[in-house]
């Protein structure tokens, strides 16, 4: 469960950050700019090419999916099962990002913004 809270929590960040801004502008502007939406797209892979370090953030994941799985299995985890769990968030993270950039798509097609 945890696993899907955090997931949950980063779609929201990323939606937040890069959708919403897209729709209210596309929504409410008076300036008509259809370039608008690759920019906002390019920004999204950029970021996450910026910021996104896998190693970095499987480290930073390491403690908090062991105590997970401690909980859930009630016995100590092997290696292998804090691994496959951290795959499966990585996994996520990119899924994440796929679902906000085929939102951003979806306002391109409702807007006609191409």
């Amino acid at each position: 469960m945890n696993f899907f809270k955090h997931l949950g929590g980063y779609l929201a960040f990323l939606v937040s950050l890069f959708v919403l801004p897209l729709a209210l502008f596309l929504q409410f502007s008076p300036y008509k700019e259809p370039r608008i939406t690759y920019v906002f797209l390019i920004c999204l892979f950029a970021s996450q090419y910026a910021y996104y370090q896998e190693k970095k953030y499987r480290k930073k994941i390491e403690n908090s999916v062991r105590d997970v799985l401690k909980q859930e299995f009630d016995r100590l985890p092997s290696r292998k099962e804090i691994i496959q769990r951290s795959d499966r968030i990585v996994q996520g993270r990119g899924i994440c990002i796929i679902i906000t950039a085929l939102l951003i798509i979806g306002l391109m097609i409702v807007y006609k913004a191409f």
